[in-house]
């Protein structure tokens, strides 16, 4: 009797579509996948193996689950991950072949997983294929059936090792469940099931939303969302009603999806009626995989109606005098009286939208109409209507009228150039309905004969193009024309005068003479030829100098300026920079040696020191020089001098204080600049007076 049993629910299985790949298990992973439900005071795991082995072994040798709490009133526990509690000492395993035994007398659904778990499974000699793929279905096929009959029953898949209830749970809590097998093969790894609960949050089931359905000849075709319950509901109740009050479920197993993409938006199902024209409501509930039903969706009704099986096709078509087009059909109805009425539409695009020519439907016998507003495309069908909001649409029928008139020229054109020649034209859209496009034209000057960019026909109101910046022409002219569907050209659109941005260095002004006497620096310029110069700016640079300095600006250039350097005996190059009023630079430089003269040697002066026992040598250094070092030099009566000592930096005094009784000395300092420059040897200072001590 119970292998019956067994086969009966295996047959009503098929019947109403079981998938063997569980909802939420996904086959050929090795790792386990896992679920909570939050109740009050409880929290219920139910987890599936997500491949054939997996299963087997937590059959085999069952599971642990462990329990570690990670925060308490929305505070974090640091060491929470680390502090786990077991909460099966004794793993969880399917119950005995006898218990399952016991169980199915009560509850036909736990002889299936019976026989999933402990049936014997004919194995295959090991070179025979067929063999081998059968006995592999049958393994998948048991374990799809076990599967889902746990979906169906939380009393079945706690019998099957696959669910667990933790009642010591505090509502402030937050928890992480480990699930893992107990035990496994040596090279398999396996991945446990981690999921995060928090006590507080009580589970909740949402309705199906979006049932729909749609009424046929003694048929009813139904569809709801499935993607948006993925993970929620593992199957369907689909409930059914002849008074809008009772309803009951059209099969004795819930319905899950046949759909073989992981991805299926949508759950269909197709039910009959007994009769047509009879009212009849449907409402759909959802199964949890821990046996729970959801609330029931809103309900849906209508009436089954007769199939309709006329159709309509248009003949031909004929346009009068180009202003109106004369429509003709057929009509093939294989049960009179079918049609109860003809409505015409028209559209100018092949996919609408259409509109209806007739505001009441045309009678039955009518074969023919007359649209007395056509367009230049006009795109027509007709719905053929009967009872119960039934219709036929023909195929649609391409009309068209001769255009002869162009569009209008397109208006508001404008544009610009950006830095990396990139143009970007806008215009105002023609607003003529068979428009079919523009083209863009070009021209290098006002005069030239523009040339078309592009061969395809431009079908928005904008377009790009680029253009060359490295030429001397600094306009570009662009000119738009409108085309319909006919190919009538309208005029061309007022061009569009835009200006390229000056990327050319201008000419640069010259320094034609360079000169140098007592010290000063003349030079004289030619001013640059071109006619956007901004203005003119002159530099110096020193032989040893790192940066130039700036002299000088002008907006017009002068014939001639005098420099006065800062230092003598170097060289130095005069640059002239010439720059226009888009940013563009040009440089002209020429250099010569200033000889040093009296200005640049530095005055030095000495002042006896306290009690005449010292001296104090100050002096001057020229204006625009800082000196980096200082030297030194003293010659004692009449022999040479020699360098007494060193300074750093811009100092301007020293004492002697090495100074021999009754000796005569002399000074002289020479100072080195920052950039190497040196100024020349100053003159000779003498202390005159010898001195006692």
């Amino acid at each position: 009797m119970k292998k019956f049993v067994m086969k009966k629910n295996i047959i009503i299985l098929l019947l109403v579509g079981l998938a063997v790949s569980h909802t939420f298990a996904q086959p050929n992973n090795n790792k386990i996948v896992s679920l909570a439900m939050v109740k009050n005071g409880s929290i219920t795991l139910r987890w599936v193996p997500a491949s054939i082995p997996i299963w087997q072994m937590g059959n085999k040798y069952g599971y642990i689950v462990e329990r570690y709490t990670i925060a308490r009133d929305g505070n974090f526990i640091p060491d929470g991950l680390s502090k786990g509690t077991l909460l099966t000492p004794l793993p969880l395993k399917p119950l005995s072949n006898e218990a399952f035994e016991k169980l199915s007398q009560n509850d036909n659904r736990a002889s299936v997983v019976q026989e999933a778990i402990y049936g014997n499974v004919i194995q295959s000699p090991a070179d025979d294929f067929k063999a081998f793929m059968k006995t592999y279905n049958d393994v998948e096929t048991r374990f799809g059936f076990a599967l889902f009959m746990c979906d169906l029953s939380p009393v079945i898949a706690k019998a099957a090792g696959l669910q667990y209830m933790d009642s010591s749970v505090l509502a402030n809590e937050r928890y992480a469940y480990s699930i893992s097998l107990v035990k496994t093969p040596e090279g398999l790894v396996v991945q446990p099931s981690v999921i995060v609960v928090d006590a507080d949050k009580l589970s909740k089931l949402p309705k199906v939303i979006d049932v729909k359905a749609i009424f046929l000849d003694k048929t009813t075709k139904l569809r709801w969302p499935v993607d948006l319950h993925k993970g929620i509901y593992s199957a369907y109740i689909l409930e059914k009603s002849t008074d809008g009050n009772n309803f009951a479920p059209v099969s004795e197993l819930p319905l899950v999806t046949v759909s073989e993409k992981e991805a299926s938006e949508f759950f269909v199902y197709t039910d009959s009626l007994k009769r047509n024209g009879e009212q009849t409501w449907y409402r759909v509930k959802g199964v949890s995989p821990f046996g729970e039903n959801g609330p029931a969706s809103d309900p849906v009704s209508g009436k089954g109606v007769p199939e309709f099986s006329a159709y309509v096709s248009i003949d031909t078509a004929e346009v009068i005098e180009n202003k109106n087009i004369i429509i003709r059909w057929r009509v093939t109805e294989p049960k009179p009286g079918l049609v109860k009425g003809i409505i015409i539409e028209k559209s100018s695009k092949p996919d609408g939208p259409f509109q209806a020519l007739n505001s009441k439907p045309l009678p039955p016998a009518i074969r023919s109409f007359t649209d007395l507003k056509p367009f230049i495309s006009n795109y027509y069908r007709i719905n053929l209507l009967a009872t119960e909001n039934r219709k036929s649409t023909s195929f649609i029928y391409l009309v068209q009228t001769e255009d002869n008139d162009p569009p209008a020229a397109p208006q508001m054109l404008s544009g610009k150039v950006d830095s990396s020649g990139i143009v970007t034209l806008a215009w105002r859209a023609n607003s003529e309905p068979d428009l079919a496009g523009y083209r863009v034209y070009r021209a290098n000057a006002s005069h030239e004969q523009f040339v078309r960019r592009g061969r395809d026909l431009i079908t928005t109101n904008r377009f790009r193009d680029t253009v060359n910046l490295n030429t001397l022409t600094r306009k570009v002219y662009y000119t738009v024309v409108a085309v319909d569907k006919h190919y009538n050209n309208s005029e061309y659109s007022l061009s569009v005068e835009l200006t390229r941005p000056d990327t050319i260095p201008p000419a640069p002004g010259v320094i034609t003479m360079l000169t140098t006497e007592n010290d000063i620096v003349t030079l004289k310029f030619e001013s640059s030829p071109s006619d956007d110069i901004e203005g003119y700016r002159l530099f110096r640079k020193g032989e040893n100098d790192s940066l130039k300095v700036k002299v000088d600006s002008w907006k017009t250039l002068p014939g001639t300026y005098e420099d006065k350097p800062p230092v003598g005996s170097i060289r130095y190059n005069y640059i002239l920079e010439t720059f226009d009023n888009s940013g563009n630079h040009a440089y002209y430089c020429r250099n010569l040696l200033v000889p040093a003269g009296e200005q640049a040697v530095p005055e030095l002066k000495i002042i006896p020191g306290n009690n005449h026992k010292t001296v104090i040598l100050s002096w001057k250094f020229p204006a625009g020089f800082v000196p980096q070092k200082t030297f030194i030099y003293r010659g004692k009566e009449k022999n040479p001098p020699g360098i007494l000592s060193t300074l750093e930096g811009a100092q301007d005094s020293y004492e002697d204080t090495t100074m021999e009784i009754n000796t005569i000395y002399t000074y002289r300092i020479r100072m080195v600049g920052k950039n190497g420059a040196s100024l020349p040897l100053s003159k000779v200072v003498s202390n005159e007076v010898k001195i006692n001590r």
